[in-house]
């Protein structure tokens, strides 16, 4: 009996690190919100917890990227993908322990989304440290781990990604890699077909006139009759003006939160949830949610504890940059709330089948330990309550989604501001660039971050 109490007070204790991940997330983005990073880092160091390991890079990747810290933005994110690569040869004893406790005692491998995010930042951060050759290692990266998702992610809906094809197109052009940007932008196009349908994203308006100038370009002629459906003017190089790219990152994706159901589970369950037929048995217990069952027919009512999105959208819909006398509106590009709903949908079944299983295995020793000795079925009970918990752990930083706006300017140095507009147009949040240079026939990228 000793040894199932200290085993219940150690696993108690060790759970303590997972049940706050999700938690201390409030406090965390209250200091984002404040741009008060080092407050922010502070609180990310304390929440680092066994099995954490990877959020904590993660989340400490995007944070110095913010602060211009390029370099040491990159050493984290580098860290976070040797990480992540080698989370995915699992460890035998911490899934073993995951079945009897729960799946927040795992390590956390990360979500494909948000691995190939990484990319996206540590192509931008080689971009502002001079280093374009860099930034394209990077989007040729991502596509080359959206090519093995595709292989490997059997039914999933995240398989590819629009916006990553995207960004890699603009990087390829802004290099004079006309070639390598076509064929990125086409993809790109075929993309946002698919997320238009999956993640509510429609293409940018202007990947459409990016694949026509490359187009123009490489073939001249030949390419107006082949985009003359479109009715896309013909490309026309600007005379000595360069090209804005700003990239507005808005908001905060969802955060996972925990529900709690309860289940009906009969005698026949019971009997039947020996070895691996606890899984088909579960599998089948996981159809009952949502009827109605005769309360005396019940032996014993499952309570789970699984994982959902929080239903929260930013205060910001789009933003409006200004430079000058100009003025345009930002695209969506990129919907990482969508993305990671759907996500977490598509793995639903399976954390539901894997969390009941887990649950009749407890109820069941909680029963035979009961027969034999009352105290003793106590803390079986005690152990089962306190260990029964969601993994809600998540990259909480990244944002809601990402927008884009182009313009283009005459060489020298700007003045860029951004105005954060809500649904009905008015202004939440207005942010000033000063001495953005532009030079003449070159494309220059600026990414930023509005937190409402």
């Amino acid at each position: 009996m000793k040894t199932i109490y200290y085993t219940v007070l150690l696993l108690t204790v060790s759970l303590h690190g997972c049940a706050t991940y999700s938690h201390f997330s409030g406090d965390f983005r209250t200091s984002l919100r404040a741009r008060n990073y080092e407050d922010a880092r502070a609180k990310i160091k304390k929440s680092r917890k066994r099995g954490n390991q990877l959020l904590y890079l993660l989340e400490n990747g995007l944070l110095t990227h913010y602060q211009g810290h390029y370099e040491t933005s990159n050493r984290y994110f580098a860290e976070a993908e040797r990480l992540s690569d080698r989370l995915y040869t699992r460890s035998v004893s911490r899934e073993a322990a995951a079945f009897l406790t729960n799946d927040a005692i795992r390590n956390y491998r990360g979500d494909s989304f948000e691995m190939v995010a990484v990319h996206y930042y540590r192509a931008l951060n080689y971009w502002y440290l001079g280093l374009p050759e860099d930034a394209l290692v990077e989007c040729r990266k991502a596509n080359l781990k959206l090519d093995q998702y595709a292989i490997h992610n059997g039914q999933t809906s995240y398989k590819n990604d629009a916006f990553i094809h995207y960004i890699t197109g603009l990087f390829y052009e802004a290099t004079g890699e006309f070639n390598d940007a076509r064929v990125s932008y086409q993809h790109a196009q075929d993309a946002y077909s698919y997320y238009e349908k999956k993640f509510y994203t429609a293409p940018p308006q202007t990947i459409a006139e990016d694949l026509k100038q490359v187009d123009d370009i490489l073939n001249g002629k030949e390419s107006d009759m082949r985009f003359a459906s479109l009715n896309i003017p013909p490309f026309v190089p600007p005379v000595g003006n360069g090209e804005l790219v700003i990239f507005s990152e808005i908001g905060f994706i969802p955060r996972k939160v925990q529900e709690e159901i309860d289940l009906p589970v009969y005698e026949e369950d019971i009997k039947h949830s020996k070895g691996d037929k606890v899984s088909t048995i579960a599998a089948e217990i996981s159809h009952r949610r949502h009827r109605v069952y005769p309360i005396r027919d019940v032996e014993y009512w499952l309570r789970v504890t699984l994982p959902k999105y929080e239903a929260v959208a930013p205060r910001t819909k789009h933003i409006l940059i200004r430079a000058g006398n100009r003025t345009i509106q930002t695209q969506i590009a990129q919907n990482y709330a969508a993305i990671a709903k759907t996500s977490l949908r598509d793995h639903y079944p399976r954390i539901m089948i894997r969390t009941i299983a887990r649950g009749l295995v407890k109820y069941i020793a909680h029963r035979e330990a009961k027969d034999e000795n009352e105290v003793l079925g106590f803390f079986v009970n005690l152990f089962n309550i306190s260990t029964e918990i969601a993994d809600t752990r998540s990259w909480v930083s990244l944002p809601h989604n990402i927008q884009i706006g182009r313009l283009e300017l005459p060489p020298g140095i700007h003045t860029i501001t951004l105005e954060a507009l809500d649904a009905n147009g008015r202004i939440i949040e207005t942010e000033t660039f000063t001495n953005i240079e532009i030079k003449p026939g070159q494309r220059t990228f600026l990414n930023h971050r509005i937190y409402q």
